[in-house]
């Protein structure tokens, strides 16, 4: 009866499905509205938790993502910072070498001060018996009875050098190549001084150092430090 009055009192059919509708909503049992509504809450819940979860995972692979960058930074800027202290060490040394040779030109000249001590050749422990008949190396120059001529002392200084560019730097290395001028106070000599970089900067770096020739060689290519040498 109410539905056909509804029906009579209505406009249009889309107007009378709706009033209709509505109707048979109120006319429900309480019990039943209610059990729907919880039907519905249930489901919504649902779904709004797999939507949280989700959102949270994504979150953590995020942060992971960023954390993982912040920490390859950081280990890249370490690298950076301990080759720059192995370069300038490499720098000092190198100044010592080129001292070292000024003082005995005529080692320079003879070709005595020529080495090629390279760190990843695994040449082995240098030969720290510097002149013939002494044994104990660490002795002044000045002091050892065979440490009179050009050769010797040349030998003394580049066999205490490479023990020092060993100890000083990452498998540390020496190469010098005398360029024997004409006239002798003319002469120059190149010095190398080599090192193995924390192998973070391999990649990105490895081909920026003017490296001689017998170290880009090399299986693995070292970092250098290089100066040319004028008497």
């Amino acid at each position: 009866m109410v539905g056909s009055s509804v029906r009579d009192s209505c406009n249009g059919p889309e107007l009378c499905q709706n009033a209709l509708h509505e109707l048979r909503w109120k006319g429900q049992a309480p019990h039943r509205r209610s059990g729907m509504l919880k039907r519905s809450s249930k489901i919504l819940r649902s779904h709004q938790n797999g939507a949280t979860l989700i959102e949270i995972l994504i979150s953590i692979l995020l942060l992971s993502l960023g954390m993982m960058a912040v920490a390859g930074m950081q280990a890249y800027s370490i690298a950076a910072q301990k080759n720059a202290v192995y370069r300038s060490v490499a720098s000092t040394m190198a100044n010592e070498l080129a001292e070292l040779i000024r003082v005995n030109p005529a080692g320079l000249n003879a070709g005595n001060y020529n080495v090629a001590f390279m760190s990843q050749a695994n040449p082995g422990a240098p030969n720290l018996t510097a002149c013939p008949g002494v044994a104990d190396e660490d002795v002044a120059p000045a002091e050892y009875p065979f440490c009179n001529t050009a050769a010797n002392l040349a030998a003394y200084d580049i066999t205490s050098f490479q023990r020092r560019v060993r100890s000083g730097l990452p498998l540390g290395g020496v190469q010098v190549v005398a360029n024997v001028a004409v006239a002798p106070a003319r002469s120059t000599a190149d010095i190398w001084i080599t090192w193995q970089e924390p192998g973070i900067l391999v990649a990105a770096e490895g081909n920026a150092d003017n490296c001689s020739a017998a170290a880009r060689a090399l299986a693995t290519l070292p970092r250098c430090f290089y100066m040319r040498v004028q008497l």
